[in-house]
């Protein structure tokens, strides 16, 4: 067992300063430093069977006005697993463990690295989490039609199909189903899938000129800015499918452009998918 201090320190550094500090971190592993994200504080001790694994560093968001381009963050190899985030989660104390805009990095078993961001809380007890960037290209339908909506269409059977089973068994052990409904002719239609991909509610909020109301969501915290809607695939903008259908449009269903606004795009049309899960 090895004691180590928990220090917090959310200091936005110069490349040059990181990579010094970085140096220095690794010379003072032995001695049980872990660095967190937050203010520069102590914040005590604790017992571990082993010492920490890494700290790392990420880009800074966009919206931060300091010139560096870089702020530390926590990157401690297994300190958390998805079986205790999922136990703070249900038990009301998620937020504590992970908030809106935290990062969850992991491997599909195709070998390709998929992050998951944290979008908010839909309820105190459900965390709703969407992929960062986007997957291979597939239409919604084989047909330029809506009919049927998400709930019959060819683009949910790809998520079910196509993307679910290839994620880690520890992540699909501990998503919860999300609760979906539609309106499909008329008649109201409620199911539930693990995996799915945002309606137009989630990304933009309410839109009644584009897509009818839609019960079983609201909007992220994560999509209230333009930029944070867009996504990219090998390092390019995409459009990417919204499972809404297009409201007027029976060709249509409804998806987020190349800059983060919304637009519609035939069904039969192949647009990028970044599903989303709840835990």
């Amino acid at each position: 067992m090895k004691s180590v201090s928990i220090i917090k320190n959310s200091t936005v550094l110069s490349t040059t300063d990181a990579d010094k500090l970085r140096e220095r971190l690794k010379a003072q592993f032995a001695d049980g430093l872990v660095l967190l994200d937050g203010r520069l504080e102590y914040l005590g001790t604790v017992v571990l069977p082993e010492a920490p694994a890494a700290v790392g560093i990420m880009h800074k968001p966009e919206e931060d006005v300091c010139e560096s381009p870089f702020k530390l963050v926590e990157r401690v190899s297994g300190a958390v697993s998805l079986t205790d985030i999922k136990a703070a989660i249900a038990s009301g104390r998620g937020f504590e463990v992970i908030q809106p805009g935290d990062e969850l990095e992991f491997k599909l078993d195709t070998g390709e690295a998929v992050t998951a961001v944290c979008g908010g809380y839909v309820t105190p007890t459900r965390a709703r989490f969407v992929f960062k960037d986007a997957l291979g290209d597939a239409p919604m339908n084989e047909d330029a039609t809506n009919a049927g909506g998400y709930y019959k269409s060819k683009g949910r059977r790809h998520v079910l199909e196509e993307i679910y089973p290839h994620l880690p068994p520890e992540l699909r052990e501990v998503i919860e189903p999300r609760p979906l409904v539609e309106v499909i002719d008329g008649e109201r239609v409620e199911y539930s899938d693990p995996l799915w991909i945002p309606s137009g509610t989630d990304v933009f909020g309410p839109h009644p000129e584009r897509y009818a109301e839609e019960p079983d969501s609201v909007q992220l915290e994560i999509f209230k800015t333009e930029r944070s809607r867009v996504k990219e695939r090998n390092g390019e903008t995409v459009n990417w499918w919204l499972r809404s259908p297009a409201r007027g449009y029976s060709a249509n269903f409804v998806g987020v452009y190349t800059g983060g606004a919304v637009t519609n795009a035939n069904a039969h049309y192949s647009l990028a998918f970044a599903p989303g899960f709840d835990m």
